[in-house]
C-alpha cells in the first residue's frame, strides 16, 4: 500500500517535526552564554594541563599548588575588591599601598605597644575601609576620575608606609591561633593534606574564596548588588529611579579598602613578617588582570566575583607554571600580556553571544 508523505497535511493535518538534537557546539555556546565564568574556567584547565605535561608532573604536587593558590588568593582578594569598582565604572589603583600599610601598622603597634595582632588586625581593616571612604568621596563628590584620585591615594600612603619605620620590614610576633588561621602553614610532609595543618597550607586561598562567594552572593541575591550593577551599566537612570549612586560608589570603594587591607595582614600573617614594599602597584595590575580575565568589563555594569578568583588562578598559574616549564621569568610578562588581551577578545565574544541568543 502506498502512502502518500503529503496526504496528511493536505487534509489538514500538521505533521510534528521532531527537534533538531542540540550539537556539543550549540550545548558549548549556551553554556557560555549564561556563564561568564564558563571560558576562563575552560581556559585555566587547558593551563593545568599544559603545565602538568610540560613539568613532567610537576605542577600539581602538593607543595607547588600550595603555592599557586597562596598567590591566587592573594590576587583573586585585591581582584575581587576591584570588581566591585569596575562593576560602578570606577577603579582603585591604591589598593596596593593599602595592602601593605594595614599590615604594617598592624605589626608596629604590637611590637610597641603589646597590642594583640587580633585588635591590631581590627584596626587595620577599619583603617582600610577609612580609605576607601576618602578615595570615594573625593572621587565621588569633587568629580575627580578615580583613576586620578587612587593615583595620587597610591603614592601618598606608600611613602607613608616607607617612612614610618625607615623602610625597614617588621618581623611579625607569633601569635596563636591568629597567625595559623590568617595565613600561617603549619603542614609538613608527616602531615594529611585533610588535617587542620593541611589546611593551614592553603589557608590565603579559601579566605579568599569565603571573600570571593560572598560578594558573589551580595552581587547577585541583594539589593545593594543590583543597585551596584544598575549604577554601572546606566548611572543616570539609576538616579532617576531613585537609586543613590554616589553612596553606591562610596560603599564600594570602602568594601575594596577593607578587602584589599584583609589582604594584607593574610600575606603578613603567611610570611611571618611586615613588609613596606609588599604591595607593589605591579599587585593592583596584576589583580584588574585577573578581574578583566574573569569576565568583568573596564566599561562598568558587567563582572562576576567568581569570575575574578578563577582570573586570579590563570594569573599565578601562569607567574609559577611558566618557570616550572622552562621559561626565562623576564619573558613571562609577555604571556600574560598576551593571555589579558586573548581574554578581553573572548569575553567580547561572549557578550556578543549573550547578546545575540537574548534577542
Amino acid at each position: 500500500m502506498n502512502v502518500d508523505p503529503g496526504g496528511l497535511e493536505k487534509a489538514g493535518h500538521a505533521v510534528a517535526v521532531p527537534p533538531a538534537r542540540p550539537t556539543v557546539g550549540s550545548r558549548a555556546a549556551t553554556m557560555f552564554s549564561r556563564y561568564k565564568e564558563a571560558s576562563v574556567a575552560v581556559v585555566a584547565v587547558l593551563l593545568v594541563i599544559y603545565f602538568q605535561i610540560g613539568s613532567n608532573g610537576g605542577f600539581l604536587t602538593t607543595q607547588l599548588m600550595s603555592v599557586v593558590l597562596r598567590d591566587t588568593g592573594r590576587l583573586g582578594m585585591i581582584s575581587v575588591a576591584e570588581v566591585m569598582l569596575m562593576i560602578t565604572g570606577e577603579i582603585d589603583l591604591s589598593l596596593s599601598s593599602t595592602f601593605s600599610l594595614a599590615p604594617y601598622l598592624m605589626v608596629l603597634m604590637s611590637v610597641t605597644w603589646g597590642l594583640p595582632l587580633f585588635v591590631g588586625a581590627i584596626i587595620g581593616i577599619l583603617l582600610g575601609v577609612a580609605i576607601g571612604f576618602i578615595n570615594g568621596f573625593i572621587t565621588v563628590r569633587m568629580r575627580i576620575p578615580s583613576l586620578i584620585t587612587t593615583v595620587g591615594t597610591l603614592f601618598l600612603l606608600q611613602g607613608i608606609t616607607v617612612s614610618i619605620y625607615d623602610s625597614q620590614p617588621i618581623v611579625a610576633p607569633i601569635e596563636e591561633p591568629f597567625n595559623s588561621i590568617f595565613g600561617e602553614s603549619l603542614y609538613g610532609p608527616n602531615d594529611s593534606l585533610f588535617s587542620l595543618h593541611g589546611l593551614t597550607a592553603f589557608s590565603p586561598f579559601l579566605w579568599a574564596l569565603l571573600v570571593v562567594l560572598a560578594l558573589a552572593v551580595v552581587l547577585t541575591k541583594t539589593r545593594f548588588g543590583l543597585h551596584t550593577v544598575a549604577t554601572g551599566s546606566n548611572i543616570t537612570g539609576s538616579r532617576e529611579i531613585g537609586i543613590r549612586t554616589d553612596w553606591i560608589k562610596i560603599y564600594n570603594f570602602m568594601i575594596a579598602g577593607g578587602i584589599a587591607a584583609l589582604a594584607g595582614i593574610i600575606n603578613t600573617a603567611e610570611f611571618s613578617s611586615a613588609d613596606p614594599t609588599a604591595g607593589s602597584p605591579f599587585l593592583t595590575l596584576q589583580a584588574i588582570a585577573a578581574a578583566v580575565i574573569g569576565g568583568t568589563s573596564l566599561l562598568g555594569g558587567s563582572g562576576t566575583a567568581v569570575g575574578s578568583l578563577i582570573g586570579a588562578f590563570v594569573v599565578a598559574s601562569l607567574n609559577n607554571g611558566l618557570v616550572m616549564v622552562g621559561t626565562q621569568a623576564t619573558t613571562s610578562d609577555i604571556y600574560l600580556g598576551g593571555a589579558i588581551i586573548g581574554a578581553m577578545i573572548l569575553n567580547v565574544q561572549v557578550d556578543r553571544l549573550r547578546t545575540r541568543r537574548r534577542k
